[in-house]
């Protein structure tokens, strides 16, 4: 039996990697996934801005195996770190190509060409919640 780290989703058109929040602190896990067939990876997080926040790690995943990334970050604040500066992203080639926070809470969809690997969209739709 292998052993893959992180998580991997397949469908009918596309596998997955996904990147469970501060797993894209290292290419270790993004590398995994990539030769294990991911063709985009997907990484829900929580992390917050700051000191402890992230500094162009989901960029060099995407730099690093050539996959684009997805970030669905956090929003709100708890009482050590407000989420609100948040950014949710769609990266690829290291290159934010959009990118949204704000201080309300958002379900963020966009479009993305699966052949192609290309984004469709030129923003965001945002539908507050």
């Amino acid at each position: 039996m292998k052993k893959i780290e992180g998580v991997f989703y397949e469908t009918d058109d596309i596998q997955v990697g996904i990147l469970i929040c501060a797993d894209a602190y290292t290419k270790s896990i993004a590398d995994t996934l990539k030769a294990n067939g991911a063709q985009m990876i997907v990484a829900p997080s929580s992390w917050g801005p700051g000191f402890h926040g992230p500094n162009g790690e989901w960029e060099q995943r995407s730099i690093d195996t050539g996959l684009p990334v997805i970030v669905c970050n956090r929003t709100g604040e708890d009482e050590t770190v407000s989420f609100w500066k948040a950014e949710s992203s769609v990266i690829k080639n290291g290159k934010r190509l959009l990118s949204h926070h704000s201080k309300q809470s958002a379900i963020l969809t966009f479009e993305w060409d699966v052949e192609k690997m290309e984004l469709i969209s030129s923003d965001f739709e945002v539908e507050w919640i």
